[in-house]
Order: structure tokens, then sequence, then C-alpha cells
């Protein structure tokens, strides 16, 4: 109910990698993890595992150490 009351901001990480393109995806391993070149978009942000954003921008904590 807070984040529909807009008390607290929600934050995720992507649990996955989000391939840059279809060649990426058929060029990739399945049982190698993060092994594909990865979107970025206009702004710079690059969809590699563990990136998140927030209302504020992109999330940097904590987090990131323990899962990038």
């Amino acid at each position: 109910m807070d984040l529909i009351a807009g008390k607290t901001e929600p934050t995720v990480l992507l649990p996955f990698q989000i391939p840059a393109n279809m060649l990426t995806v058929e060029a990739q391993f399945e049982d190698v993890p993060q092994d594909m070149t990865t979107r970025t978009d206009t702004e710079g942000n690059t969809y590699d595992f563990a990136f998140g954003q927030n209302w504020s921008g992109v999330i940097e904590d904590a987090r990131l150490k323990k899962y990038n």
C-alpha cells in the first residue's frame, strides 16, 4: 500500500540480460552465464544482469556489488 500511496519508491534489478539484437541471441551459449552483448539505450544505460532504475534514475547501491 505504501508503494501505491507514493510513500516508498519501487526499486528492482534485472534478473537477466536483455540482448542487443537477435544475432546476439542466436550466438549465445545456453550454459554460459553473461556471455552476450546487452542492449544499450540512447541515454547510455546497458541492460545487463542487475541493472535497475527507479524514479530517481539508475540504481547504484550495495546490491550491485553483490550481484554484478
